[in-house]
């Protein structure tokens, strides 16, 4: 049978009808408030009150005996902060409890479990507080008759006496937050579906958010905004107890620096030195103790390492803008070359630790012009370095101190003692840094050599930079450290630098009792590099991590002539060749190739082209020693007539193109027919 469908009326309440439903409900709050707090209840709370304000407790312990005395006491301390906090004590919660035999009332028991979750790890303001009222709770709750009738929400007293030995310790947020991200579940709904309705108003509910907010981080980009940053910088959440003694803000710190890869952004940075500050403080600091402590060497290292960018932002900044507030033409013009090499390095990744150094005038310039965005520490300059900005880089293999208008770079194999590194000591003088800190080096390696350069002229400076270093076993990529502009005129008036295949080992410390002058090394003449071993104990390894361009001992073909630079080693090209095939001969006029891609080369040319074909990838130092000529004659003719038939890689190494490679091929066929 078929019926009608059915239409349900729909019915308008009158105005006057919501509204007395609207007044019932009020009347049922109100009388739920009120519920307890009769006449005498308000009697007691008003006495309480006159005894913590007279501090005059002598009949307390009398009253406490009265369910109404305890039930009053508990109130104030859950909702009057104030006169809570004068009536609160180890002591006095230890006679509540004993004046209350065999146990609590519900509504007391209820009001002291609200007032521990609100106040939490800040009970512990008092020593062992937090702790002590924790046991009581759980013995509170242990004496709890099971309810005769369970109703249709879960009972808080019921949820505790069950979960509460996971929920009331320190690590207890830990605990519920876990469960409720394993389950899926919102926080405001976990904590209704157990009856604590309420009870996520004050540190406790705070820190599971704050655990929330962890969280949140770990799902990050790395260098991602969210407003989350902002949350854990508050101290009320970063403060917050995690376990032990590290709290929600060492664990958000740790999320970060190991999320973070070698540039952690902007976001993130601010974050960690808004919220730790640098590190590159004493480790006897408070702020120091109180976060950097906690996370570990390696973490404090990658943030320092990271840091050395601002340093050296500052650095160049300071010197720019001294320059051009006093319009010091001098300089302005060297500073684009500073700032080149600097930052050189700074791309080739061999910074791997920062100290600067500011003289008041050049720290005030750097306060007006950057403001708040100044996070970083430095060390501070007093006397004729009050105008100056210096900074010292830990380039592992080696170790600079560059300074600001007319001060040299200073160049270390090894780092010139604890002064610069060490963060306990906060000022520099000029004689610190241009006798004290050298004469400490010197104690420390009295053979080891170091040097110091003028920034005068321009191209020279970098050159003794360089060739100290090639002297020393060191190679740099010196085409990032040179403007593109200067490049090629470096290469015409200097060559590429020849460095040594034995690297200058750093001896083990030792503390001499009569410092040794160490060799100052120079290069002669503007360019002009030695290639024999530099003084000082040597070896053809050394213990330091070394850069990108490890000097290799360079390989040799048997036939080869043991001459300059030379060893004996097994062949690794197929034909033998000599020096005087690579120098040709002035007597006899060459014969040059006369036509094709290798027209007008001469014999030494397709003799280093040949060896390029049979060994690609080599470096220019490797066929030098091969042919036992100066490396200088080898660059001058990749650099002129091989240009467009080689090329250079990132390991600078050398190969040729395909085109001339065939050329050379076709070459050979002819001649051997």
């Amino acid at each position: 049978m078929k019926l009608p469908p059915v239409h349900m009326p729909v019915v308008e309440w009158p105005a006057r009808t919501i509204e007395d439903w609207r007044m019932l409900i009020e009347k049922g709050a109100r009388m739920a408030a009120a519920t307890g707090k009769g006449d005498a209840f308000e009697a007691m709370l008003a006495r309480l009150r006159e005894m913590a304000s007279t501090g005059r407790f002598e009949g307390l312990p009398a009253l406490l005996k009265r369910r109404l005395t305890a039930r009053a006491l508990t109130w104030l301390w859950l909702n009057d902060e104030v006169i809570g906090r004068r009536l609160f004590s180890a002591r006095l919660l230890t006679v509540l409890v004993e004046a209350q035999p065999p146990r609590l009332t519900r509504i007391t028991l209820q009001q002291l479990a609200q007032f521990y979750f609100r106040r939490f790890d800040k009970l512990d303001e008092h020593e062992g507080l937090r702790e002590q009222l924790e046991q009581v709770l759980l013995q509170q709750l242990q004496l709890l008759p099971e309810p005769r009738v369970s109703g249709p929400q879960a009972d808080p007293l019921v949820t505790l006496k069950r979960d509460g030995h996971w929920l009331l310790p320190l690590d207890g947020p830990v605990q519920l937050v876990g469960q409720v991200r394993d389950s899926g579940h919102e926080l405001g709904a976990t904590f209704a579906a157990l009856g604590l309705q309420g009870f996520d108003d004050g540190r406790y509910g705070d820190i599971c958010r704050a655990h929330f907010y962890l969280e949140t981080l770990r799902g990050l980009s790395p260098g991602e905004y969210d407003p989350v940053l902002d949350e854990l910088q508050k101290p009320s959440v970063a403060k917050a107890p995690y376990e032990g003694e590290r709290r929600i803000g060492h664990i958000a710190l740790e999320i970060l620096i190991d999320r973070a890869g070698q540039e952690p952004g902007d976001a993130w940075l601010n974050f960690i030195l808004n919220l730790a500050g640098d590190p590159r403080i004493s480790r006897n600091s408070q702020n120091y103790r109180e976060w950097w402590q906690f996370l570990g060497e390696e973490r404090v290292q990658k943030v320092r390492g990271w840091l050395s960018k601002e340093d050296l932002r500052l650095f160049l900044q300071a010197v720019e803008q001294y320059g051009i507030e006093t319009q010091n033409d001098d300089l302005q013009r060297m500073f684009p070359a500073r700032k080149q090499f600097l930052e050189g390095l700074f791309k080739l990744k061999l910074i791997r630790n920062t100290r600067l150094l500011l003289g008041g005038r050049a720290q005030h310039s750097v306060n007006r012009i950057l403001g708040k965005e100044v996070k970083t520490t430095f060390a501070r300059m007093d006397g004729k370095m009050n105008d100056k900005a210096v900074i010292y880089l830990d380039c592992g293999d080696f170790h600079l101190v560059e300074g600001s208008h007319s001060f040299k770079i200073w160049v270390y194999l090894a780092s010139p003692g604890e002064a610069l590194r060490s963060y306990e000591r906060s000022s520099f003088s000029h004689a610190d840094l241009t006798t004290a800190i050298p004469q400490a080096y010197k104690r420390l390696y009295p053979s080891l050599p170091y040097d110091a350069f003028t920034h005068h002229p321009p191209l020279s400076w970098q050159n003794r930079v360089f060739s100290f270093l090639a002297e020393n076993g060191i190679a740099l990529d010196i085409e990032q450290l040179l403007n593109r502009s200067d490049y090629q005129p470096y290469l015409r008036k200097f060559g590429m630098p020849v460095v040594n295949a034995k690297r200058t080992v750093v001896p083990p410390l030792r503390q001499a009792d009569s410092p040794v002058e160490p060799a100052r090394k120079h290069g002669g003449r503007a360019g002009a590099i030695t290639v024999s071993a530099p003084q000082g104990p040597q070896g053809t390894t050394d213990s330091r991590a070394t850069p990108a361009q490890d000097p290799v001992v360079p390989r040799a073909v048997t036939s080869a002539p043991v001459g300059r630079g030379t060893q004996q080693h097994d062949p690794v090209v197929p034909r033998s060749v000599s020096s005087s095939e690579v120098s040709a001969p002035a007597a006899a006029p060459p014969m040059l190739v006369n036509e094709g891609l290798l027209a007008g080369l001469k014999p030494s040319a397709l003799t280093i082209l040949r060896y390029f074909v049979d060994n690609p990838g080599d470096k220019v130092r490797y066929a030098a020693n091969v042919f036992g000529v100066d490396a200088r004659e080898i660059n001058q003719m990749l650099y002129g007539p091989l240009k467009d038939l080689c090329a250079r890689d990132e390991q600078f190494g050398w190969t040729v193109n395909e085109a001339a490679r065939l050329a050379l091929e076709a070459l050979d066929e002819q001649e051997g027919a």
